[in-house]
């Protein structure tokens, strides 16, 4: 089952239970300077954390993290540099940051890339319990010290600082072992769920081998009965679809229960739709709502997507919308980043919007943040008006409607100028 962004979900219920995630806490007025970066660093270790704990180790993990970190400072508008100055000002700092900052030095985010430095940053950290040396860092000391920690920062960085560095010194052989037939055929034949699954994916795909449905299904079952749950929740999509077994939704939907009760986030979602649409079971707006709620709160960006438009829709909460949309968007949702932007536009903070629109822009696969760009440019939305700018922007609407290599039409109207 696919997991689209549904932006009607619950317009036809209106008796929903109210389940409140115990993460909500997020406030958006920030009284002090010091307020505003404590609350930035909890929240970017918190959902650094949620996305460390639920997620699957991919050939792209550090392109997801790494679009994670900037949505973020984005939606912040800070400075990558700024930050890691302020992470790095004072040694106290080290106790509070040291995943962030090996983070930071490793992917060059506000500095050069940097791995001798980072390993010796996430190294002295994990060995000595955060009681790193020193000396052997060189920081810039600034004349005024400025300390945002408190003690649910450190423990956060505590969390993340194992992940963090695991990933530094593992993740290559991870990415390389993740779908490499041959090395997990041998521990699959012994038993091994993983490798099971592992074994069943490269079938499924054709990863280093010819692509075999009935394969892939007998690995996934084997994994299956060793309890994997990622191997569950695939077998229940090939009956789902009918990939070389008999299509069957109930089956379906029983095997996503399973692989959903055993926590995995992929397949809470996807039961919350079968519970919606009724695919396998009786319609219930309330379970799929439970579903929908537990996925978000594991970090899943169209679940969070999903939460926000039962919050604009049925009890109208304006402030939770806010949150679990501004959430998702953080978390990459396409649709969610185009609705925050609009919030920003209609809600007295034009530039912000227009931030928003220019990096939708940047992807240069939407035809309606490139013209929202120009239109900002035309009217002065968010920005001075520059006639020659709006017309650049324009051109590269049409410019899209003519790539044959889009799927728009090339008969939509090109009169964009006095639309």
């Amino acid at each position: 089952m696919s997991d689209n962004y549904n932006d009607n979900i619950f317009i036809l219920e209106s008796n929903i239970e109210e389940y409140e995630p115990s993460s909500f806490k997020f406030n958006v007025t920030k009284s002090s300077c010091n307020n505003f970066m404590t609350d930035f660093f909890k929240e970017l270790l918190q959902e650094l954390y949620v996305i460390l704990l639920n997620i699957d180790i991919k050939s792209d993990i550090e392109v997801q993290l790494n679009e994670f970190m900037n949505n973020f400072l984005f939606e912040y508008d800070l400075d990558p540099k700024d930050v890691l100055d302020i992470m790095t000002n004072n040694s106290e700092n080290i106790f509070c940051y040291s995943s962030l900052i090996g983070f930071y030095y490793q992917y060059g985010i506000g500095c050069e890339i940097n791995k001798i430095k980072a390993y010796e940053v996430f190294f002295n950290a994990v060995k000595n319990n955060q009681k790193v040396i020193l000396d052997q860092f060189s920081f810039d000391q600034k004349n005024e010290t400025i300390i945002f920690c408190n003690d649910d920062i450190k423990e956060l960085n505590e969390l993340v600082l194992p992940y963090f560095y695991c990933l530094f010194l593992y993740k290559d052989i991870i990415s390389h072992r993740k779908n490499n037939y041959k090395l997990h055929i041998r521990n699959a034949e012994k038993g091994d769920n993983v490798s099971q699954y592992y074994v069943g994916n490269c079938y499924r795909y054709g990863i280093n081998i010819k692509r075999d449905y009935n394969k892939a299904i007998e690995w996934y079952v084997k994994s299956s009965e060793g309890g994997n749950i990622k191997a569950i929740y695939k077998l229940g999509s090939f009956y789902y679809f009918g990939h070389n077994l008999i299509k069957d939704e109930k089956i379906a939907f029983e095997l996503y229960l399973h692989s959903a009760e055993g926590g995995y986030y992929e397949a809470l979602n996807t039961v919350g739709n079968c519970y919606y649409n009724g695919r396998g079971i009786l319609k219930s707006g309330n379970k799929a709502f439970k579903c929908y709620l537990n996925a978000a709160e594991k970090g899943h960006a169209p679940s969070q997507f999903t939460i926000a438009n039962y919050y604009k829709c049925v009890p109208k909460d304006l402030e939770k919308w806010y949150y679990w949309n501004r959430k998702a968007a953080i978390n990459g949702c396409i649709d969610a980043q185009y609705k925050l932007a609009d919030y920003y536009l209609n809600n007295n903070n034009e530039g912000k919007a227009f931030k928003w629109y220019m990096k939708l822009a940047d992807k240069k696969d939407s035809i309606r943040a490139l013209y929202l760009v120009a239109k900002c440019y035309r009217d002065g939305i968010g920005i001075d008006k520059n006639f020659k700018e709006a017309t650049n922007w324009f051109n590269k609407c049409k410019d899209f409607l003519n790539d044959p290599n889009t799927n728009t039409s090339t008969s939509t109207s090109n009169n964009f100028m006095f639309g």
